[in-house]
């Protein structure tokens, strides 16, 4: 089953780091073999942007991803839902 993050590349999140946000995502993802399991997508402004940077997993907001939990958020989503 493949889970499905977004991360908005809005001017709010963009702003506030995205691009830096998916590489680690990226990295993060590369690293733990996880390329079959997790897909990654970049999007235009998901009207979240009091909570910047926006992320989704399978369609559903997460709230106060960044850099430094960026793992911890990793590591959730993937005992939660794969």
């Amino acid at each position: 089953m493949t889970k499905q993050i977004s991360v908005c590349i809005g001017s709010s999140c963009h702003l506030k780091g995205a691009y830096r946000l998916i590489e680690e995502l990226r990295q993060l993802i590369a690293s733990r073999g996880l390329l079959e399991q997790v897909e990654l997508k970049a999007n235009f402004c998901a009207g979240r942007c009091q909570h910047a940077v926006s992320v989704q997993v399978d369609g559903k907001p997460c709230i106060e991803v960044n850099e430094e939990g960026i793992g911890q958020f990793l590591k959730e989503v993937l005992e939660e839902r794969i």
